[in-house]
């Protein structure tokens, strides 16, 4: 039986499992809500529309640059939220899960951070 001292807090299980998906629904506010008000409040001149751009790939490449930190450095990821694990197949199931998902969300953020290329930014809203 594990001492409930050693066993990890669900908390940061949580987050340490979720850490990707919640990366991606942030930008997913960030990108869509920051274009919405911008659309919202500017006019029809081209000045919000490439400071929309500009907003929208500085958020996809902030969340890339995350995602992979948490692709690559698992387990500076599981200390950074106090994530441990002193089983070693919980620990190795726990890292696989955390980067399926994140690598889930990069594409999901590349997808996304893309369709400023493909459409017009402010075409839906006008």
């Amino acid at each position: 039986m594990i001492e409930p001292g050693k066993e990890a807090p669900i908390a940061s299980a949580i987050l340490f499992l979720l850490a990707g998906p919640i990366l991606w629904a942030t930008h997913l506010l960030l990108v869509y809500g920051v274009q919405s008000a911008a659309c919202a409040v500017g006019n029809s001149t081209m000045a919000p529309s490439v400071l929309i751009q500009a907003s929208v790939m500085l958020a996809t490449l902030g969340a890339i640059l995350l995602l992979c930190f948490s692709l690559f450095f698992p387990g500076r990821l599981a200390h950074m939220l106090r994530y441990e694990m002193p089983e070693p197949h919980n620990h190795t199931f726990s890292v696989r899960v955390e980067r399926l998902l994140s690598l889930l969300s990069l594409m999901g953020v590349v997808w996304s951070g893309a369709s400023v290329f493909q459409i017009d930014v402010c075409g839906l809203l006008r």
